[in-house]
């Protein structure tokens, strides 16, 4: 151990001794004479977790009270720079993989119905960039999924991810035919040449009683494991404009950006006034509620029109997963007076609003919905700021620098 690793950990042991008192001294010693250091810092963050577990139910410390214990706990997380949410960002919660299962379901869906519209034998009608927008939507949002079971603590889940990843490995010549590498991480990556891919691949890859449709059965048996009941997420896939200069899109990153902002603002202002109205701090008046209320329901309106029309399928699916959050909360928000649309749009009712009460906006506008609709709105504006800062145009391609200078140009 290095004296700046041991004045280190001296550092953040006082620190919690301040709170708990010299008791925690010898426990500190222990530490440093038995070598418990240099054995544990090697292990994982959630590896240190599942030793500290261990400890605590040693013998040494499973009679101890609870009090010693918790403050063995704090020292031990102190000593090893454990945060108590560690195991949180370690692990994907159920709501997390439902969501992805959701999103991973839907763009297999539509990635499917893609490919069965078209036709044999009109090879002319084939687009490589229409084809390019569905498959980029696809390998995304089933990453994503992969990742996320991969994070799971649920048995079920992860046997039926392990089912979805060979299935994967069988369909990998199909899938390398339609421009997508299996990655030794299980994870699929669009190939930029698809020049080499025709109808004939996509159709046969991703058609009926294609790889689409095991994807589709995978994600809805992960979804149920994880508490959903089956009901995919629909993908709004836009495809690439034609023509020079003009676009029927809104991938107008400057607008996005706008409006992210837009539903942070009103987002917060809505959380505030719930937060005054439940706190006694001011009385709840209907008017002044539908106004808050009217606010963010149009900055949130607007945001999923333009991820839905958006020409990056990152925006596409991060839209997408906003509304299956806000789903999840359509109940809570049925209490506010707002009703959840099938198009995941949200709408007010001024009558309901005038029978609301403090308990009502605080079972709505709790911090935990609030905090996902702001992670989701930062996540879209981080893409849409991505695809500004890389020059996209009207035409929705990009110029970039490689490290040796030479300029390519891909597409969005």
């Amino acid at each position: 151990m290095t004296v700046g690793s041991q004045a280190r950990m001296q550092f953040n042991a006082a620190k919690i001794m301040t709170n708990y008192g010299s008791e925690l001294n010898n426990m500190y010693n222990s530490f440093m004479t038995t070598g418990k250091y240099n054995n544990f810092n090697s292990i994982k963050r959630s590896g240190s977790i599942d030793a500290l577990n261990k400890l605590l139910d040693s013998r040494a410390l499973k009679n101890k009270s609870e009090e010693y214990r918790t403050q063995f706990s704090d020292l031990y997380k102190s000593i090893f720079n454990i945060n108590d949410d560690s195991e949180e960002e370690t692990l994907a919660s159920p709501q997390a993989v439902k969501t992805a299962s959701a999103n991973a379901g839907g763009s297999a869906d539509a990635i499917k119905s893609y490919a069965d519209s078209l036709k044999y034998g009109n090879k002319e009608d084939f687009n490589i960039d229409d084809y390019k927008a569905y498959a980029q939507n696809f390998v995304d949002n089933y990453n994503a999924l992969i990742e996320k079971v991969g994070n799971s603590d649920n048995e079920n889940v992860l046997r039926k991810g392990v089912l979805a990843v060979n299935n994967a490995k069988i369909y990998s010549n199909a899938l390398n035919r339609a421009g997508i590498t299996l990655g030794s991480d299980n994870k699929l990556t669009l190939r930029e040449d698809l020049s080499d891919v025709d109808l004939v691949d996509v159709k046969s890859t991703f058609g009926k009683g294609g790889f689409s449709d095991v994807v589709i059965r995978r994600a809805r048996e992960i979804n149920q494991a994880s508490g959903g009941s089956g009901i995919f997420t629909q993908q709004y896939v836009s495809k690439p404009s034609s023509g020079t200069g003009t676009t029927g899109s809104t991938d107008n990153s400057g607008s996005i950006k706008d409006i992210t902002a837009a539903v942070k603002d009103a987002a917060a202002a809505v959380k505030s006034y719930s937060d005054d109205v439940s706190g006694g701090k001011k009385g709840y008046s209907a008017s002044d509620y539908i106004d808050t209320a009217k606010k963010f329901i149009e900055n949130y309106n607007k945001l999923i029109d333009a991820a839905a029309n958006s020409d990056k399928s990152g925006i596409n699916s991060k839209g997408s997963a906003l509304k299956s959050v806000t789903s999840s909360y359509k109940y809570a928000l049925k209490r506010a007076g707002i009703e959840v649309g099938r198009d995941g749009k949200l709408s007010l009712s001024d009558q309901a609003a005038e029978k609301l009460t403090a308990k009502d906006l605080s079972y709505a506008f709790n911090s935990s919905y609030i905090d996902k609709v702001n992670q989701k709105a930062d996540q879209i504006n981080s893409l849409a700021t991505s695809a500004s800062a890389m020059g996209y145009n009207a035409d929705k391609t990009a110029a970039y620098a490689y490290n040796s200078g030479a300029l390519y140009s891909v597409y969005a």
